[in-house]
């Protein structure tokens, strides 16, 4: 895919005007890549593993893809319970991974991206990335309309994890 990624970003210019009236010229991107470095994420001395940045930003920057996908750390983003989350933007969807915690994942986020450049769209997120991917909004593209309507410490039952694959069963009311 490197050599895909050598042609170059397509030239996409969109002039903006600014509040104060100066027009301001704006490269239109194809994705951006969010990585939390807030509250919850990378706190070591909370027991959870540390953010890789320096993996982030050597793939982001190694892979040529700066003028394609825009990389932001960022503060909380807000899913804790996860912890080490990503969201990517792309073709109009929103991606959250979780746990990425360590440079084999990274690298994989970054095949995932050059696979979405390449075909000029969003692609589900495939192979380990798919177990990481979960819905943190109504409108994510994870499992649209797949919900409890309770919290967990309202259910009989708990839910039931299956580690290998990343994925919890949820219990009780579906909603949608």
């Amino acid at each position: 895919m490197a050599a895909e990624m050598e042609a170059g970003p397509p030239d996409r210019f969109l002039d903006v005007v600014r509040a104060d009236g100066v027009v301001r010229e704006l490269r239109v991107i194809e994705g951006q890549l969010f990585v939390c470095q807030g509250c919850c994420c990378g706190q070591t001395e909370r027991g959870i593993p540390a953010v890789p940045l320096d993996a982030y930003k050597r793939e982001w920057k190694g892979r040529g893809l700066r003028l394609r996908v825009h990389l932001t750390v960022t503060g909380c983003l807000g899913p804790c319970p996860l912890a080490n989350v990503i969201l990517i933007l792309f073709g109009g969807e929103t991606v959250w991974l979780h746990s990425v915690n360590d440079e084999a994942t990274v690298m994989a986020v970054f095949d995932y991206l050059e696979a979405m450049l390449a075909a000029g769209r969003y692609l589900p997120p495939p192979g380990a990335l798919a177990a990481r991917h979960f819905n943190r909004h109504i409108f994510d593209s994870a499992s649209p309309g797949v919900w409890r309507s309770e919290k967990r410490s309202d259910l009989t039952q708990p839910p039931s994890a299956d580690p290998a694959a990343g994925q919890v069963t949820a219990v009780g009311k579906v909603s949608g």
